[in-house]
């Protein structure tokens, strides 16, 4: 079937930042990032498909949404391409309603590893930090400053679909002072002047739990973060590199938390 004009100018609006925020919803394609929400049971709203794109996979995700009342949408490949972000489209896209991101309704106080992203502007970095949070246990992960918007086609897909799977939180930086100061919440914050990774207790930390803070590679973390952070600490590595992305940096602290976690 054919879409009105209409119908596919509210669709494509959906890769813009204004029209995710005026409908609150946003898209994703392709084949590996759908399989990712049906695992995850973050089920779409409205599914579109256009068959001569479409591999064995894709005719499987189709069923799958149909089991569950979903039935996909048949439009022609020019219709779908037109709705999509990558160049060559897998012949499947998804409208998805953006879920609830305040901080203080997500947080749950059983959470114990939380991470903070703070203005890591580039979606590429921080879809890897997100799919980094997924893979290393991080019950939920909060934005702050100028980070990039969590829904964006850019970091749905940087993030290979685990944001299925995280609880996103936005917070400006006086709520999330706020929060830290009345949850009692250990604030960890990498620091090229912090010392390398030691952390205290096991047992200490993991009663009060850790919230991780990453910063922007450029500037690092706020002086209003830092101020918070019981313990600042950085990666050692060779004198041949200043720095290390911050996705890279973060995903390397998550990892050494996860580990700590688990001794």
């Amino acid at each position: 079937m054919s879409l009105t004009r209409r119908e596919l100018k509210d669709i494509k609006s959906l890769l813009a930042r204004k029209g995710r925020r005026e409908q609150a919803k946003f898209l994703a394609e392709g084949v590996r990032l759908l399989e990712e929400a049906v695992r995850f049971r973050f089920w779409p709203q409205k599914v579109f498909y256009s068959r001569s794109l479409l591999s064995e996979r894709g005719e499987r995700l189709l069923e799958k949404f149909s089991r569950r009342g979903i039935p996909p949408t048949e439009i022609s490949a020019r219709d779908l391409a037109s709705m999509a972000d990558t160049g060559t489209p897998q012949g499947i896209v998804a409208v998805f309603d953006k879920p609830e991101t305040s901080l203080i309704k997500l947080y749950r106080r059983s959470y114990r590893k939380l991470l903070l992203c703070e203005n890591i502007a580039d979606p590429g970095n921080l879809g890897t930090l997100l799919r980094s949070a997924a893979a290393f246990g991080f019950e939920l992960v909060v934005l702050s400053g100028n980070t990039a918007e969590p829904y964006s086609p850019k970091v749905v897909r940087g993030s290979a679909g685990a944001i299925f799977g995280l609880k996103v939180a936005k917070s400006d930086i006086q709520t999330l002072v706020a929060f830290l100061d009345r949850s009692g919440i250990k604030l960890v914050a990498a620091d090229l002047e912090g010392r390398p990774v030691r952390l205290p207790a096991r047992r200490a930390l993991a009663k009060a739990g850790l919230i991780l803070a990453v910063g922007s590679e450029a500037t690092g973390l706020s002086k209003e973060i830092l101020a918070q952070a019981a313990y600042r600490v950085r990666i050692e590595h060779c004198d041949g590199v200043e720095s290390l992305n911050a996705a890279v940096a973060g995903s390397i602290l998550m990892k050494e938390i996860y580990d700590y976690y688990r001794r």
